[in-house]
């Protein structure tokens, strides 16, 4: 078995092809916050562009932000598919790069600023979005703090498998380890890729870090930034915590 990231070569096929279809309580908030700012909007980590070719095919403005040229492809491959031409900027959101401006919605679904572990580092690309956005822009990011079932599930789980081409099964296991200071979250997946004799093709496995932060510690982050009109949907085991610019 070989050692990946989530988003690039078999997990990361496997990963697309399982979240393609899905939909998440976050997007009616997402695509109704960014209607209602008008102008520009940037998805901070856009991935294989499930939610941002939905906001495009619904009429809106929005380009996306992605660091995985495997995610990248296979959002622009959708794009044609639909007859859309997205404008996705390669790069990272930790932080964002200076030359991206002038955007007036900006939001990160998933709890992927999850992903940027280190707390100091959140706090200057928080920034970097703030000196993104317009005068009035807002800021939108999917947190989480994680809930008790964290502490007492600890075993692996099976999901549901996923169907590839070629008459291909994934069978996914996955497992959710809280740090003992429960700031961070290590999860673990594997993937075995079978036919349809059973036998196993190939297999991966990826280790993802996860921070959890409480609405108050990005809350924070976000006066710290100079956001003002804080307003939090959900509670701290899921939430999404938006800020305007002044």
């Amino acid at each position: 078995m070989t050692d990946t990231g989530f988003y690039e070569g078999l997990i990361g096929s496997v990963y697309a092809a399982a979240i393609s279809g899905q939909r998440f309580a976050e997007d009616e908030v997402f695509t109704r916050l960014v209607a209602e700012t008008g102008g520009t909007a940037l998805e901070l980590g856009c991935g294989t562009g499930r939610l941002l070719l939905r906001l495009l095919s619904a009429g809106h403005d929005v380009h996306g932000l992605e660091i995985s040229d495997a995610m990248t492809q296979i959002c622009l491959a959708g794009a044609a598919r639909l007859g859309l031409r997205p404008v996705v900027h390669p790069g990272s959101f930790a932080p964002l790069d200076s030359t991206l401006r002038g955007y007036a919605a900006m939001y990160c679904p998933l709890n992927a600023f999850s992903f940027i572990v280190d707390d100091s580092l959140a706090l200057e690309s928080v920034r970097s979005y703030v000196a993104a956005l317009e005068p009035g822009g807002l800021l939108a990011l999917a947190g989480s703090a994680g809930d008790d079932t964290l502490s007492a599930q600890t075993d692996w789980v099976r999901r549901p498998d996923v169907l590839l081409p070629d008459s291909l099964v994934a069978h996914i296991e996955e497992r959710r380890v809280p740090e003992p200071d429960g700031r961070c979250l290590k999860v673990e997946r594997t993937i075995e890729v079978a036919g349809h004799d059973g036998r196993v093709r190939a297999a991966e496995r990826g280790i993802q870090m996860r921070r959890l932060r409480p609405i108050a510690e990005l809350a924070e982050m976000f006066a710290q930034a100079n956001l003002a009109e804080l307003h939090a949907y959900g509670s701290d085991a899921d939430y999404i915590l938006t800020g305007r610019k002044g």
